[in-house]
């Protein structure tokens, strides 16, 4: 059974290769990615000529706080009001 979703032959390596892509693939890292790789670039890049960076490090950490503040807020509210209870009655009305 375990040869169906195996990569490399059903051992520790390829389990975590599969969650490594999996993570990968999942929006979540992508957003992270393509909102948090600017920031922090422009927190320490600075401009020919200038010594100030493109992003003020307050700016900078207010972002990435927020973002991640939102992130965790929606995975507290994802799991508490989407899960239905595990007596097996689904309740098509909350």
């Amino acid at each position: 059974m375990c040869d169906d979703i195996s990569i490399f032959g059903k051992n520790f390596w390829d389990l975590w290769i599969q969650k490594i892509l999996r993570n990968l693939a999942s929006i979540k890292i992508q957003f992270l990615i393509m909102f948090y790789v600017p920031i922090i670039w422009g927190m320490f890049h600075c401009p020919e000529g200038s010594k100030v960076p493109w992003i003020s490090s307050e700016q900078g950490l207010g972002f990435l706080g927020g973002a991640f503040i939102v992130l965790a807020t929606s995975r507290i509210i994802a799991r508490t009001k989407l899960t239905e209870p595990s007596n097996g009655d689904i309740d098509t009305e909350r």
